[in-house]
């Protein structure tokens, strides 16, 4: 603690244009107006901003506009929004500014099937991944997912649905496409958004590769991600982020999608992303995450104090 309290001394002496430069409200884009799955990151964020009042008082706010991850990116390099979540890629470091913190420790990178209601005969726990390969999938166009199910040899399609989320789980229904991959912490409320359609979880199945939701923030406000990753830090002490990823019923039931012993995992590579954690699950192991995000604030105090 003697070491983290020096680091954010240097932070606070060195962060270019004062501790003031982040007052004022922070506008969040999300994909949904009545998104539950992104009601988590919203609550995390607003929290982050209380416990950093030294850049001043910030309240985060929703963009008015629902949108699709790739327009979420234009609002977010014109400045017109400030934070957006999702699924990170080398690429999509380099178009905004990442908050290297696995938000969903990994599970992200967990992906289950929707499949449809009356087709799970098709999917017998005795497949292996060739014959998942030769089924056809959809993906958000958009979505870094999409590049990694392709790179390893399954057929996927994107350009149809690419900005229309709900036709995806349509395609599925009408047996337009034999599955969509969905990380095992959405997948209860998807079910729950469509459970008119006849759609199903695929009962034996999961593929892994890593991924790591994150904070992502406009190229305009690089104070801000200094004071989101200070913030973390914060919630990781004190125990509040462990408490409200437990207290969503949907990462409950992620971790037992993830952990169940009867569902065949294929291991995935992910081309889209250079790097790895050896141990997100923060829940269980604060301690590592808690060293990468130290180093990181760190790194950013040095790189302040010489400016």
């Amino acid at each position: 603690m003697k070491n983290l309290a020096v680091v954010l001394l240097l932070f606070t002496l060195f962060t270019p244009h004062g501790a003031a430069s982040e007052s004022g409200d922070v506008i969040f884009a999300r994909a949904f107006a009545d998104d539950a799955y992104g009601y988590y990151h919203a609550k995390v964020l607003q929290r982050v901003l209380e416990l950093t009042p030294e850049f001043g008082i910030a309240n985060a706010v929703p963009h008015p506009q629902p949108m699709p991850q790739a327009r979420q990116i234009i609002k977010l390099k014109s400045g017109e929004a400030d934070v957006m979540w999702s699924a990170t890629s080398d690429i999509r470091e380099q178009q905004l500014l990442p908050v290297r913190f696995p938000l969903l420790q990994g599970l992200a990178g967990y992906r289950v099937l929707v499949i449809n209601a009356y087709k799970q005969a098709q999917f017998p726990q005795s497949l292996g991944k060739e014959a998942i390969q030769g089924f056809v999938g959809v993906q958000g166009k958009d979505w870094p997912d999409l590049a990694v199910l392709q790179h390893n040899g399954f057929k996927v399609e994107a350009a149809q649905w690419s900005l229309w989320f709900h036709t995806m789980f349509t395609a599925v229904e009408k047996g337009m496409v034999d599955y969509f991959p969905r990380n095992v912490i959405e997948v209860t409320n998807d079910l729950e958004r469509h459970k008119t359609k006849r759609i199903k979880l695929e009962d034996n199945f999961i593929l892994r590769y890593p991924s790591y939701e994150y904070f992502f923030v406009s190229p305009h406000k690089p104070d801000l991600v200094n004071r989101i990753q200070i913030g973390l830090l914060r919630m990781l002490d004190n125990g509040e982020l462990k408490t409200m990823f437990e207290k969503h019923e949907n990462h409950r039931k992620a971790m037992k999608l993830a952990t169940d012993p009867n569902r065949k995992v294929f291991d995935l590579a992910n081309p889209e992303l250079s790097y790895h954690f050896d141990d997100p699950l923060w829940v269980s192991n604060p301690s590592y995450m808690r060293a990468e995000l130290e180093k990181v604030i760190q790194y950013n105090a040095q790189t302040a104090s010489k400016k």
